[in-house]
């Protein structure tokens, strides 16, 4: 009869084995896009491992993948299996996990619309970024979460939309989408402006 010494490692190992299995078939029912998967499918997915490390596969609807391939996805499902807790924000504060930068999050500290780094690096970064910004602002008074911040036809801020700024940049306007429910999706037209005080005020 053989004993295992180290039990704790043992169902470790069952539960990537079984982790592993469960995200495929997810993959398979989501048809690539994980952030239709209800969120009491993926409640049950975070684990602790005997060495004190995590897997926070939980996040796993959360996941914004930027070509919506398996590969990719692979790669984020293996990024959230085995992770370090201190690399990560309070679960609670991450909005959403971009595959291409791996996360954004929402900051600890509430949330103060003239802080935002309007730093951008090029045009591409330039979309997350804006993205970001309009999910924070959003966010601060709409608490159910904010999935997606688009233009009316459904297109990511981008050079082609202005980034959804209207002239002189002291508004923008689009569509943002309730993450709360997927099975009951939620869509609210929005508008942020700045008022007489320069500070920045949302519509919806």
């Amino acid at each position: 009869m053989v004993y295992d010494i180290n039990p704790s490692f043992g169902e470790d190992e069952r539960y990537e084995s079984s982790a592993r299995r469960v995200t495929d078939l997810l993959w398979e029912n989501s048809k690539g896009n994980p952030q239709d998967i209800p969120d009491n499918y993926v409640r049950g997915l975070g684990h602790e491992y005997a060495d004190g490390s995590v897997s926070l596969l939980n996040l796993l609807n959360k996941v914004s993948l930027s070509e919506g391939t398996y590969s990719e996805f692979s790669e984020v499902v293996d990024r959230l299996i085995h992770t370090q807790i201190d690399e990560w924000p309070n679960e609670d504060s991450i909005l959403e996990i971009q595959s291409d930068k791996l996360l954004y999050e929402l900051e600890e500290e509430p949330f103060e619309f003239g802080e935002f780094d309007w730093d951008f690096s090029s045009p591409s970064d330039m979309s997350g970024k804006i993205e970001l910004f309009l999910k924070k602002v959003i966010s601060s008074v709409y608490l159910d979460g904010v999935s997606r911040v688009t233009d009316k036809e459904g297109n990511p801020p981008n050079l082609a939309n202005n980034y959804l700024m209207a002239p002189g940049s002291k508004s923008f306007s689009g569509t943002f989408y309730d993450s709360s429910d997927p099975k009951n999706k939620k869509q609210f037209d929005f508008e942020i402006k700045q008022n007489g005080d320069g500070e920045w005020e949302i519509q919806y």
